[in-house]
């Protein structure tokens, strides 16, 4: 199971405190009633010590940032979001801009189509709303009071029938065809060459880096210096692809689906 949503910037909170829940078996998804950024610096305070989910997603009124994903704690990890769910659910929230009972853009529902079917295969759950807190599957906040415990509409009625008529179905039929969602990923990445500045897109591919053992690469944080392209040509070189310290689709596609030896 991959821990880490490859569609998405990692945004560990500092030194790992929650205890591992093993595979998940819901996928649960919130509205942050806010910003994703404001809802990052929100988690920051505590670190996971504090209140937390594993994923955000970003909408048109995030700069930027409509249809990003950002996560913040492993998928086996526990995330503080839903109360007795926490044991054994995933957390998605879905910024809104703070604008109450408004539909997830067309960026965001795709962002959370492609994250759903990904999450769908590491875990092995179907692609099917929960009936009980005990089942496997998608589920919403408000579903249950054990999952919500101050009885609050999250994450709202526009976007509980998003999820029923759009997201799941979506998943369902794609699951069903047996299409690798990892590769739609790799066409929307883009080209990253040395002189890249640091942004999202290289913290995604210094995580990948760092996953696969190429210990010169320290932080996730920076730019494409001189190190991630020694990192990026060892890596070219061990797939049997072009050495050009480039990462276009060919590296990516290594660094996604590909195990180190």
């Amino acid at each position: 199971m991959q821990l880490w949503y490859p569609g998405a910037a990692r945004k560990p909170l500092g030194t790992q405190t929650e205890p591992k829940i093993g595979t998940p078996r819901v996928l649960i998804f919130h509205t942050m009633s806010g910003y994703l950024a404001g809802t990052d610096s929100w988690f920051r305070r505590d670190g996971y010590a504090g209140t937390e989910s594993h994923f955000g997603v970003g909408g048109s009124w995030d700069k930027g940032l409509d249809g990003a994903v950002w996560q913040w704690q492993a998928l086996d990890r526990k995330a503080d979001a839903q109360y007795g769910g926490n044991a054994y659910a995933t957390s998605v929230e879905t910024s809104d801009g703070a604008k109450s009972g408004v539909p997830w853009t067309a960026k965001q529902l795709e962002a959370l189509i492609d994250l759903g079917e990904w999450w769908c295969r590491q875990t092995g759950n179907p692609a099917k709303l929960v009936t009980s807190s005990s089942g496997r599957g998608f589920g919403y906040h408000s579903q249950f009071a054990a999952w919500n415990r101050s009885g609050h509409v999250c994450p709202g009625t526009a976007r509980v029938k998003q999820l029923k008529e759009r997201v799941i179905p979506e998943v369902a039929r794609r699951l069903a065809s047996g299409s690798d969602p990892t590769e739609a990923i790799v066409k929307k990445l883009p080209t990253l060459a040395r002189g890249a500045k640091p942004g999202e897109d290289m913290q995604t591919l210094r995580a990948l880096l760092l996953a696969r053992s190429h210990p010169e690469v320290k932080t996730i944080e920076g730019g494409f210096d001189d190190v991630v392209e020694k990192a990026v040509r060892a890596l070219q070189q061990w797939g049997g692809i072009k050495e050009d310290g480039v990462v276009g689709e060919a590296t990516w596609r290594i660094l996604l689906l590909r195990e180190r030896k």
